[in-house]
Formats: C-alpha cells, structure tokens, sequence
C-alpha cells in the first residue's frame, strides 16, 4: 500500500497554510469589492496550484468561465468607460486592460501594471495626481479603477472595418433520441 500522492499532499499543505499567507500578499486588504461579480467571471477552481509539475501531477482542470454580456445579479448596471477619441489605457507590454489592481507611482504619471510588473507612463488625458497612500484623487469618479466589471466603449481606432449585421444559425438535433423524446415531430 503507497502513500498519499506527493502532489495532492502538498496541495492540501498549500490550501491549509498557505492561503494565509497567499491574503497577506494583498497587504491584508480585502480586495473582493474590486473584483469581477463571480456570475460574470470565475475561474472552475480558487485553489491554483503554484507550479506545473505540480498542476500536471494533480490534475486538477483549471477553466476560467466568462459570460460576456452579462447582467449583474443585483440588477444595476455594469458601468461604461469611455476615452472619447483617445486610445483605451492599456500597458504597452501585454497590453493589459487599466484596472482596479494597477498601482500607480510618481504622483501619477506612471503605473505598474498588475500582470506583467511594467512600468507605464500615464497618458496626459489620464493623468490625475496621487494622495500620499498612491491612490488617485479621482478613483472614486473611473469605473474601471474601483470596479471589476465594466465595459469600455472603443472608439472608432479599434475598428478595422464597420460592425457587421449579426448572423444567426440555428441547429437542430435531428438525431433518431431527438425524434423518439418529443424534440423533434
């Protein structure tokens, strides 16, 4: 008789103890109210493994589930965010949406993104000075630095050509079961 799996084992260790220490790199802010609404986007796991030997020999599938379009569960809507004829604020490395986990340095004029660690100046148009704890004065006004979930109006620059009419294709299962269950006369 073997033991218990490695793999699993350190898992277990990981979600024990570990998930302590993974809040604390959050600096023991409770960061859930910048997060998308889980109705709209979540991942089919909140334990990920740290490394991929350790996902391989676990198994543990790991999908991220997006319902575009979606409303939120308490019935108020999702905000917009327009730049008018400016670009959208992206990072010029990975070109990662601004968010609410980008921090921001230099008073303003720069900001780090939160997926790659780049340092991004910040375009004139968006510029907005700092408070001394590096939280922009006018947070509390842009949606897409207090909330998870916001739609960002593109302009006319991220069109290669007119929107399309939407096209529709309907399929039936016209299956030998389909016929015999009612679904099909």
């Amino acid at each position: 008789m073997t033991g218990p799996n490695p793999a699993v084992q350190q898992m277990q260790d990981w979600q024990g103890a570990g998930a302590q220490t993974v809040l604390e790199d959050f600096e023991g802010e409770n960061l859930d109210y910048k997060c998308s609404d889980k109705s709209l986007l979540r991942t089919s796991t909140d334990r990920i493994p740290h490394s991929s030997s350790l996902a391989k020999d676990t198994g543990i599938p790991l999908a991220i589930f997006v319902k575009p379009y979606g409303e939120l569960p308490s019935g108020e809507p999702i905000p917009t965010v327009s730049f008018s004829t400016n670009p959208i604020v992206r990072c010029r490395e990975c070109r990662a949406y601004i968010n609410p986990f980008v921090r921001f340095t230099d008073n303003g004029a720069k900001w780090v993104c939160n997926f790659c660690k780049i340092d991004n100046a910040t375009e004139s148009y968006y510029y907005s000075p700092t408070d001394r704890d590096g939280k922009r004065t006018d947070e509390d006004k842009r949606p897409e630095l207090y909330s998870g979930s916001v739609d960002f109006i593109a302009s006319n620059e991220y069109m290669n050509r007119p929107p399309m009419p939407p096209t529709f294709i309907f399929l039936f299962d016209v299956s030998q079961p389909a016929i015999e269950s009612g679904y099909i006369y």
